[in-house]
């Protein structure tokens, strides 16, 4: 089922200029958006004014960004291992909160505790007191940590071995939970419900699963990002971004395929399809996703992520979706 209310759409521009790695909103109701990309580039756009108001310059290529408590503060992380501190008002001021010995892949921000949280491929996850510039969390991991999140006093990591840990960020001497994936294949995307009580994983053989804190709720796993060809071929997209509407607690799926679902994970159903324009999917990978503070905006970078290796592709995009109530609002149960 795809959306049936007027879209409202926005390309935000100027793009980056290479692939878009994260998108991130702010955490008030200004409704600026960061995003990073592999062209050394850390944007930041007032999206009601479709206006770049800040471009940040790195040395090596960003692959992940985070608000902190306010508009004006963000963290970000590249290829370098390097986790930066920027102050917004001042274009180009950046401070080294710290390092990893390989990349960083994944940045949050637990507002609970006002602590950083980095994800590196050398296997560990770091905190990190951006007041006292020092780390407060060291979390070594199975693998490369493939998926990270935080909600309230929970944080989460999907890893290369496809293990996934969760912890309480106040009492981090040992996860709460340590399972194995319930899905067959690579991790590429992990988010916690906005309430904390569980969280959703995707994976590259275009399934999502949901896990529950509460060890009596039983989790399930559902195929989606699926192409069928004939009665004998069907084609399978890696699912590469979870996003859940702050309110309402469903969440979008973002696939290679260019395609976003929206879903009642409650009742188990989908229960819309964007397509830009109405019409049709999104010209390339939906690599990244993020809603704004109420929901009421979705930023997607559709942006090739090299599933099929090299070859030639649309340009790399952000767009920003006007999100009504009734396209995510979950479906009220027959009585």
């Amino acid at each position: 089922m795809s959306s049936t209310v007027s879209v409202e759409e926005v390309h935000l521009h100027p793009s980056p200029s290479d692939g878009i790695s994260c998108v991130r909103f702010s955490p008030d109701a200004c409704d600026w958006l960061l995003a990073t990309s592999w062209d050394k580039s850390m944007s930041l756009y007032d999206v009601p004014s479709n206006r770049l108001r800040v471009k940040v310059d790195a040395d090596h290529a960003l692959l992940a960004c985070a608000f902190g408590a306010t508009r004006t503060q963000a963290f970000s992380g590249g290829v370098e291992g390097i986790v930066g501190s920027h102050d917004l008002e001042v274009a180009n001021h950046v401070t080294k909160l710290g390092t990893h010995d390989k990349a960083v892949a994944h940045i949050r921000f637990n507002a609970l505790t006002g602590q950083v949280l980095s994800g590196s491929w050398d296997g560990c996850v770091s905190g990190w007191d951006p007041k006292s510039n020092s780390r407060t969390i060291h979390l070594e991991q199975s693998g490369k940590v493939y998926a990270l999140s935080t909600q309230e006093n929970l944080v989460v990591v999907g890893t290369s071995t496809k293990r996934i840990a969760l912890y309480d960020i106040r009492r981090t001497n040992e996860p709460i939970q340590d399972i194995e994936s319930p899905l067959k294949y690579q991790i590429r995307c992990i988010e916690l419900f906005p309430d904390a009580q569980g969280y959703a994983i995707g994976s590259t053989e275009g399934r999502v699963a949901l896990e529950y804190v509460d060890p009596a709720r039983k989790g399930y796993a559902f195929k989606c990002h699926r192409e069928k060809i004939s009665d004998s071929e069907t084609y399978v997209f890696p699912i590469n971004a979870i996003a859940f509407h702050p309110r309402f607690g469903t969440f979008a799926t973002g696939g290679c395929d260019g395609m976003i679902n929206v879903w009642d994970g409650d009742n188990k159903k989908r229960i819309n399809q964007f397509l830009q324009n109405q019409t049709t999917r999104y010209p390339t990978s939906i690599a990244s996703m993020a809603f704004n503070h109420d929901g009421s905006r979705l930023a997607i970078a559709s942006s090739y992520t090299f599933e099929e290796g090299e070859k030639d592709h649309p340009d790399d995009a952000i767009f920003v979706r006007t999100v009504h109530e009734s396209e995510v609002r979950p479906k009220k149960k027959a009585p």
